[in-house]
């Protein structure tokens, strides 16, 4: 069942084919190998696999399944011994986009699922950096090809009648299709085991990750639908409000016309190429804040939430294991991590929204403990990026800093300039702040533009670089980290091999002529595709953003440290959820956003208690590192 708890990692025993792992279970079959073919009146890409799966009209067509090296079976009534396989914790489940098949046991089938007993070929091909699609998969892989996905598309997408009646091709009336449709599913399994053994094992770090993401997923984030509701219902007041002024003051007829809007623009003096917030260069206008209120893209959240939460008011399936390069969650469907912030006087009756911008930061209210009996517990590793990199450069007065818990904004200032007793409040840890914000990984001013752009505009260019250089010049081991970061590997492309010490850790550096590795304090790898070298700078291709076409990503020492960095941060949180897991049985986790966790907990100040204590603890593979959280219990999201 979801949420089991006991044996290795806080899970179940399973058997696995890693080499930590027990002799296997004499029995008579030891992996499970399946593929479900479906279909629904519900969109699976709208609605996501936990709300698809829980759908009236969603059955299932076909299962494909193998064990170990069985040849694959299709068929449409389900054997007695794949039921027994599905209950039985002893034999590995393994799919592609595993946790589509778990919701269809769970949900469609009635059979408990335990994470444990789970491997996801998705996840894995995300860790070492190939794209997650089965077909680009196999193809980068030189495994069997998947076959075309039409007859698959031509059974399962419903047909839609003049008279709004859902109905299917049935399999029987179309026997020619029929077969190739068992076909392409029969190819689906037997591609799926090619690749699940071309790739290399998971860590052992690596298998929790994957496992918790399933448990995170099925436990679900409480949405309060009512709440979201009435925001939108008054967001669109705002946005009927903006149209009327818009159109009486300054004769706009459509505020979502990017011509209509630059035209009338520019009868006010004000020329801008793009309309898009991040490329406004800080020019404002009561047209743009009218044309931001009629758009309502922050509010088009809510109605994705209503088409994918499911009948126990929770959002299922939220979190993309391993979504990021460096193995951080990547959010999907109503992408909880974009969430603006919060407002400390925002409340759940609406009752202090002042303006369409203060109504956005009421949206972190709609995630909350679901029932009274319970508890939303938030907490995040404080300034962790930053403790990583002074760890890794061995910069002694900031790890110090860390150490006797001062405020790196205001020591970075008073380092930087030359003064004492800065504090909250000045305008010299503003500047503090910005910098430690902006440079760490080797940005210069139009680092610190991008990330504090009313600041750099307040200060003008000239004395943004100028900070730059004092903040260089301040922090040496940091900028020397850079260059031999990038230094050791230029090394391993050439030797294959390197080995960089950083403080009281080590990167490991590997290249074997096409990809590229580092291995990191943790045990894990970051791994770069396709590394090459093209004028002396260095290029890999990233896979992380999905699609065949993997993104070509310039590489150098200060965004090889940034990687890095979040990595281990990564791996840091990742450290702390096993350690709570195993301690707080009462408390469920239900979602991480960068160096954040959330959990839903009958006794939140004992979950936070805990949460608090396992982030503070002393990490046993980073010696050194000096981290901390921070954190709140409340009944909704109100940071």
């Amino acid at each position: 069942m979801i949420g089991a708890r006991n044996g290795a990692h806080g899970y179940p025993c399973v058997r696995d084919r890693y080499p930590h792992r027990a002799e296997p279970l004499k029995r008579e079959y030891m992996t499970l190998f399946l593929d479900f073919e479906t279909r629904s009146a519900a969109n699976l890409q709208a609605v996501g696999a936990h709300r698809y799966a829980q759908d009236a009209s969603t059955s299932i067509l076909l299962l494909s399944y193998a064990f170990d090296d069985a040849p694959v079976k299709t068929t449409a009534i389900i054997p007695e011994i794949v039921y027994e396989a599905l209950a039985n914790d002893d034999i590995l489940k393994v799919a592609h986009n595993a946790e589509f098949e778990m919701a269809i046991i769970r949900y469609a089938m009635g059979i408990p699922v335990n994470p444990g007993c789970w491997f996801d070929t998705a996840y894995q091909a995300a860790y070492f950096g190939y794209p997650r699609a089965l077909d680009h998969l196999a193809k980068m892989l030189r495994t069997k090809n998947k076959a075309s996905s039409e007859e698959m598309m031509f059974f399962s997408t419903p047909r839609k009648s003049k008279d709004k009646t859902i109905t299917f091709n049935e399999m029987r009336d179309f026997p020619e299709e029929a077969v190739r449709f068992i076909e392409y599913s029969r190819i689906d399994v037997e591609v799926l085991r090619e690749i699940y053994r071309a790739m290399s094992p998971l860590p052992v770090q690596e298998l929790f990750a994957m496992r918790y993401t399933f448990e995170i997923n099925f436990n679900g984030v409480p949405f309060d639908l009512k709440l979201a509701y009435n925001i939108y219902k008054k967001s669109s007041e705002y946005s009927e409000k903006a149209g009327r002024i818009a159109k009486e003051k300054y004769g706009i007829d459509n505020l979502r016309s990017a011509k209509q809007v630059q035209l009338a623009l520019f009868r006010e003096r004000v020329v801008l190429t793009s309309l898009n917030k991040k490329e406004r260069e800080g020019v404002s206008h009561e047209i743009l804040d009218l044309r931001d209120q009629a758009t309502g893209a922050a509010f088009s959240k809510i109605m994705k939430a209503a088409e994918r939460i499911c009948p126990d008011g929770r959002l299922h399936g939220e979190f993309v294991g391993y979504g990021a390069h460096t193995g951080r969650w990547s959010s999907q469907g109503v992408q909880l991590q974009n969430f603006p912030h919060g407002s400390d006087d925002a409340t759940a009756d609406l009752a202090n929204v002042r303006s369409y911008d203060h109504l956005r930061q009421h949206l972190r209210l709609c995630i909350y403990a679901g029932t009274t009996s319970r508890s939303f517990v938030c907490a995040d590793l404080s300034q962790i990026e930053a403790r990583i990199v002074a760890w890794l450069a061995a910069c002694e007065w900031r790890m110090t800093a860390f150490k006797n818990d001062e405020d790196i904004y205001s020591r970075s200032a008073e380092k930087m300039l030359n003064i004492e007793n800065v504090h909250r409040g000045m305008p010299e840890r503003q500047m503090g702040k910005c910098a430690e914000l902006g440079l760490g990984y080797g940005g210069g001013a139009g680092a610190i533009q991008r990330i504090a752009p009313d600041f750099y505009r307040e200060q003008g260019e000239t004395k943004v670089t100028e900070l730059v250089r004092v903040w260089r010049g301040t922090n040496p081991e940091i900028c020397l980290l850079w260059r031999l970061i990038e230094k050791a590997f230029l090394e391993a492309m050439k030797r294959g091999l390197a080995k960089l010490q950083c403080g009281q850790t080590f990167l490991t550096f590997k290249y074997d002529g096409r990809t590229a590795a580092i291995q990191l304090p943790s045990g894990r790898s970051l791994f770069y595709r396709g590394t090459h070298v093209e004028n002396g700078t260095i290029f890999y291709l990233d896979y992380s953003r999905g699609g065949e076409n993997a993104a070509r990503t310039k590489m150098w020492g200060g965004a090889l440290l940034e990687n890095v960095t979040q990595a281990i941060a990564r791996d840091v949180l990742v450290d702390i959820m096993q350690r709570v897991k195993n301690r707080d049985e009462d408390s469920e986790c239900v979602g991480s956003v960068h160096d954040e966790i959330w959990y839903v907990a009958r006794d939140g100040e004992t979950t936070l208690n805990v949460l608090l204590e396992e982030m503070a603890r002393p990490i046993e593979w980073a010696p050194g590192l000096v981290t901390k959280g921070d954190g709140f219990t409340d009944f909704r999201y109100v940071k």
